[in-house]
């Protein structure tokens, strides 16, 4: 993780202009979907659509390069809306990245929506807490995932904007947990969709 940060770092500062750097701070909203996991899914809620709040810290230049820092939290991931039983009390994923940004050169879109991809390598986390006196299939995994995506970024004023993001999100190379419930080596994937408000200084 710390090798992927530093490579961003030196892209970053080997072809940005300084000059024309920004700082760009972005709390989002959105919802998890079309989930799928090995992990036991006990009230199978893992494809259902999901509330799900994120953030992102990014630094870009006035070139096409920039690097991130990306986090999205979905509680309620392993929860139905209407289970027929009710066996899981509260549950949640939490995919924390640190990515690569690509993007059209600043003076092209100032004044219009400038779009971008990224992706990169982080953790993700998923947990269960079950419902009373159950409790035998609780999950608590942290496991080495990746994300790619993209999406828009567009400002209304000088400093605030508006950010639209479509991301994939998947464990990498099916890394196994010895102690988590699964079928097989754990694997959990997803697709995020997100809209965020964009301070930039």
């Amino acid at each position: 993780m710390l090798k992927v940060l530093a490579l961003c770092a030196v892209l970053l500062f080997g072809f940005a202009r300084t000059a024309q750097a920004e700082w760009q701070f972005t709390p989002m909203v959105g919802f998890t979907m079309f989930g799928n996991t090995s992990l036991v899914d006990l009230e199978q809620g893992t494809g259902d659509r999901h509330a799900h709040l994120g953030g992102s810290v990014a630094f870009l230049g006035g070139g096409i390069l920039g690097v991130e820092a990306l986090s999205i939290w979905t509680p309620g991931f392993f929860d139905k809306s209407n289970p027929e039983v009710d066996l899981i009390e509260s549950s949640r994923t939490l995919v924390a990245m640190g990515n690569i940004v690509l993007t059209t050169p600043r003076r092209w879109t100032e004044y219009s929506l400038r779009p971008y991809v990224s992706g990169g390598l982080g953790l993700m986390h998923a947990s269960t807490t079950e419902v009373e006196p159950a409790g035998i299939l609780p999950i608590d995994v942290n496991v080495v995932g990746f994300n790619i995506g993209g999406g828009a970024v567009g400002f209304l004023t000088q400093r605030t904007g508006v950010r639209f993001d479509v991301r994939y999100h998947s464990t990498l190379n099916r890394a196994g947990e010895e102690d988590a419930p699964t079928f097989g080596p754990v694997h959990l994937r997803y697709l995020t969709a997100s809209i965020g408000v964009v301070f930039r200084r």
